[in-house]
């Protein structure tokens, strides 16, 4: 019973204040429980390129996505994400050594979703 309220204590947390990195530590559990979505093999709908300067990129729930830094590393993603981790700093999902800078994704989630 404890975890569960751990893991629903940090889920408000996210959904309250946003993903930051002062509230972070429990990032690899949600990671891991799919909330921000997963790694994919799968082709990429898009590829998106980062630069220092990437502010937010925006996706689509369901979609796959690309994305190469400007130094030329690249992962692909799926955003399956939970609803409540719509919007999140790109280097919680980014592999160990991609340098994702401050981006921030932000899932666009369609109209049903919210009733």
């Amino acid at each position: 019973m404890n975890a569960n309220r751990n893991f629903l204590t940090a889920v408000l947390l996210f959904t309250v204040f946003g993903v930051g990195t002062s509230i972070a530590a429990d990032n690899s559990s949600l990671l891991n429980k799919g909330f921000f979505g997963s790694p994919a093999q799968a082709k990429p709908d898009t590829t998106i390129k980062l630069s220092k300067a990437t502010g937010s990129i925006y996706v689509d729930h369901f979609a796959t996505a690309r994305f190469e830094n400007d130094k030329g590393e690249t992962f692909v993603w799926r955003f399956d994400s939970a609803m409540e981790m719509s919007n999140f700093p790109l280097n919680i999902i980014a592999p160990r050594g991609f340098d994702a800078g401050k981006t921030r994704a932000i899932v666009i989630h369609p109209n049903g979703h919210f009733n």
